[in-house]
């Protein structure tokens, strides 16, 4: 046995009766008894594929024949403690109570804690945690392996410490701070989710925040540290985009201002955890990476380009099966609505696409009858307009979900889909690469780009960990464990490119034994080579951290600013100007400002202000494009329009009334009707980029949906962009207190600003404070807001909005 392995295993007779396993084809007795000795002989091999294929044998028969006492036996002698227990409680397959059964059921009650059955791996994963509760750790386990609670056994475990965890989104973030509050943690008496809601003389602080946020909160007190950081999605720091190198960056600010600091890094893949190492720190990593193997995928492509075909991709025997098809050609559509499961995610990369497929699958279904959806559809519609393209997708059983979809409604339509049986399909894009968790047991992936490239290996898994999580594998409603082997479509047709060659990439990313490396190329990483092409960005990046706190890396010999608006640019994170160059010149506009006594109380003089102060002097690249328009008048003019708006703390539904308005304007003023849209673009203006559209051509219903977009992508860019150059401009105190806070939260009230501050739309803020500050809990000093649980039961009896209903409920404990 010592000397099989994959390679010579496909030069046997094995291979025939295997595709006839494969494909439950011209199977009988004799052939399943041979599929049983063989998979009993390879799970005693010593090579860890021929072993993986032997277990997925076993799966294999057993869903086939309905017969589990097979895997049963293996799961047991594996230390696949839910697989066994599972099997134990199926009525139909259940066994006769003996001395044997008696005793596995008092074993598995060793891996039996807080209502869930861990496996071997996981318990000896999680002991491994707690042992190393002090060291500097890298955890690599496949998604719903149970990192969240790892993150809460360092909560209960550390407690009355400073704790940090960074996660790469806004929507994990939310997500992970419902898990701590629904936790109870005694101690935990806040959470600091926004860099504004820490007071300054806080101990035992435990914040939830993305990169962006956490410099913010250190650039607010320099003497705050943290004693444990725990880095969720870790894999994203070998990236080498800017978010991932302001990470590494803010990582190497944390250990300087305590070389104690514990670092805890969890991620789905990674090869090797060397690779997380960061230039200018100390910290030494042990790691655990999870080798048990406990789903089995089963990869289709259906190929409609030309003649169609579907096959099977076995990743094992890196083979292609060929599937009679029984029907005539399908389109993707019949063909998903032919293999749909129950619940189901069909994966795009374009949020155009992401809308566009979801319309055209709605309109294939008839309207469900349902009081629920057709109560929520009307919500939708009262919230946003009666013309969103999804609630059309609603009435069928479709929901959307991508990064312009508004958080309020995400949230909401995330729980539709997960409460009710008839909302059967989630289309959707990257957004589920970052740690977003919805149910589901098949995955129909319509195009296999991430962005401007193809899915890398660890990301194509990482999606289709997505499907068939433990908690639904091991649900005790089921009646076998057929979600032990999710079946992942690749649907081959108008959104895969032209030249696409899909059976060559699925060999790249899922062959079981294709050596996959990690591709590190943040400039940060130790492991990351340094050539002439990368040193001028690890130069910026050594600058920044150096010039946003000094004394940080070693034998430092570059530029350090020499002006206050040099030093206060850096400390905001502006990256698109280059301040060296540009600090003298900037200073002396500031100089002249306080000279004149010029002080920014509304948002005409603002954007007149943040153009010839910074938007002007911004580096002329494609990554600029959105602050080199502000040279226009009418970029200005709008932005003021657009933030007075945000000021006067209109909800979404009013300004979509807006935006038609606008658009409805300049067309029948004869303006220029071709407006900016970003992504969703149609036409080039200056440049290659198609990033405007021409609004005049444009239907009521199309413009609504295009003012849905636009305002969730216009707020973003002044979240994520303009708010830090205005940030600037409160540090050196150019612009009123009032305009500022309005600018940033909305609205000046101290009440509604601290439920912002806490992750609270405005919308919901205002209902709260105007209407139920009875079940409202502020404490103006903490900056914390607790809502009361009789506040949902009001609401429902005054008939709110579920909307903001479901985000209320989001933020009780």
């Amino acid at each position: 046995m010592k000397d099989l392995s994959i390679k010579r295993l496909k030069n046997t007779s094995f291979v025939s009766l295997y595709s006839d396993f494969i494909l439950n084809r011209n199977m009988c007795s004799d052939k399943y008894i041979k599929i049983l000795a063989l998979a009993t002989i390879f799970l005693n091999s010593n090579d860890e594929y021929i072993k993986r294929l032997g277990y997925r044998m076993i799966i294999i028969y057993s869903n086939q024949t309905n017969d589990y006492k097979p895997l049963y036996e293996i799961a047991i002698n594996l230390g696949m403690i839910p697989i066994a227990q599972f099997i134990q409680t199926l009525e139909k397959y259940s066994f006769n109570k003996t001395l044997f059964t008696e005793l596995n059921s008092s074993f598995f009650e060793l891996y039996h804690s807080n209502n869930v059955y861990y496996s071997e791996e996981q318990k000896e994963l999680i002991d491994f945690y707690y042992d190393k509760k002090d060291s500097t750790i890298s955890i690599i386990a496949p998604t719903s392996y149970g990192k969240t609670d790892l993150i809460l056994s360092t909560l209960r475990e550390c407690k009355h410490r400073n704790i940090c965890i960074i996660t790469p989104t806004k929507s994990l973030l939310a997500q992970t701070k419902m898990r701590i509050i629904n936790s109870n943690i005694s101690w935990i008496n806040k959470i600091i989710t926004h860099p504004e809601m820490y007071n300054g003389n806080e101990d035992n602080i435990v914040a939830i925040l993305t990169q962006e946020r956490l410099l913010r909160l250190l650039k607010n007190d320099s003497e705050l540290s943290f004693d444990y950081v725990i880095i969720d999605e870790a894999h994203g720091l070998l990236n080498g985009d800017e978010r991932s190198i302001l990470l590494a960056s803010v990582l190497i600010v944390l250990e300087k201002r305590n070389k104690n600091v514990i670092f805890k890094f969890l991620t789905p893949f990674l090869c090797d955890a060397k690779n997380l190492k960061i230039r200018n720190t100390n910290f030494k990593i042990d790691t655990y990476k999870v080798s048990e193997y406990v789903k089995t995928e089963r990869l289709y492509i259906y190929d409609i380009r030309g003649k169609a075909s579907f096959c099977i991709y076995d990743h094992f025997i890196d083979d292609f099966y060929d599937i009679e098809m029984q029907n005539k050609k399908m389109d993707d559509i019949d063909f998903i609505e032919r293999y749909a499961a129950d619940k189901n995610l069909v994966y795009l990369n374009k949020p155009t696409d992401v809308e566009g497929f979801a319309l055209r699958i709605s309109n294939r279904f008839l309207e469900l009858i349902s009081n629920r959806i057709e109560k929520a559809c009307k919500d939708i519609s009262e919230y946003i307009h009666p013309q969103y393209n999804l609630i059309n997708c609603l009435k069928k059983g479709v929901i959307y979900h991508h990064g312009a979809v508004p958080e309020p409604i995400r949230i909401y339509v995330e729980k539709l889909y997960s409460d009710l049986d008839e909302i059967k399909y989630v289309i959707t894009n990257c957004t589920l690469l970052e740690g977003v968790n919805l149910p589901a047991e098949k995955m129909f992936i319509l195009d296999n780009k991430k962005g401007n490239g193809n899915l890398s290996p660890s990301n194509l898994k990482n999606l289709i960990g997505r499907v068939c999580r433990f908690s639904e594998i091991f649900n005790m409603k089921n009646k076998n464990l057929m979600k032990l082997e999710p079946c992942i479509y690749f649907v081959v047709g108008q959104y895969y490119a032209i030249n696409s060659n899909v059976r060559k990439f699925l060999r790249n990313c899922m062959k079981i034994d294709r050596e996959v490396k990690d591709n590190p190329v943040n400039v940060l990483l130790t492991n990351t080579k340094i050539d002439e092409e990368n040193s001028k960005k690890l130069k910026s990046a050594e600058e920044f951290i150096e010039n946003y706190e000094r004394g940080i890396i070693e034998n430092y010999d570059k530029r350090y600013v020499t002006t206050l608006i040099g030093e206060v640019c850096f400390l905001n994170n502006i990256k698109e100007i280059n301040i060296f160059s540009k600090e003298e010149e900037i200073q002396k506009v500031v100089d002249e400002c306080y000279r004149k006594k010029i002080f920014i109380d509304n948002t005409k003089d603002l954007f007149n202000i943040l153009y010839w102060l910074f938007f002007k002097n911004v580096e002329d690249n494609e990554r600029n494009q959105n602050l080199l328009r502000f040279k226009y008048t009418e970029t200005r003019n709008f932005y003021k329009m657009f933030l007075d708006w945000r000021i006067e703390g209109a909800p979404y539904s009013k300004m979509i009334s807006y935006f038609m308005s606008y658009w409805n304007k300049i067309v029948i003023e004869h303006k220029d009707t071709l407006v900016y849209m970003g992504r969703w673009g149609e036409e080039a203006r200056e440049g290659v980029k198609k990033l405007w559209i021409d609004i005049k051509y444009k239907s009521s219903s199309e413009k609504v949906n295009l003012a849905v977009v636009r305002i969730k992508d216009e707020q973003d860019f002044l979240d994520n962009t303009i708010i830090k150059y205005i940030e600037v401009l409160h540090d050196i105190k150019l612009i009123d207190e009032s305009l500022y806070l309005k600018i940033k939260y909305g609205t000046d009230n101290k009440r509604k600003i601290i439920l912002v501050k806490n992750g609270i739309s405005l919308s919901l803020s205002n209902l709260l404070i105007d209407n139920y500050m009875k079940y409202v809990k502020i404490d103006l000093v903490k900056n914390t807001v607790i809502l009361q649980r009789d506040l949902i039961d009001k609401m429902f009896n005054n008939q709110e909005n579920e909307i903001m209903i479901s985000e209320a409920n989001y933020f009780i404990k």
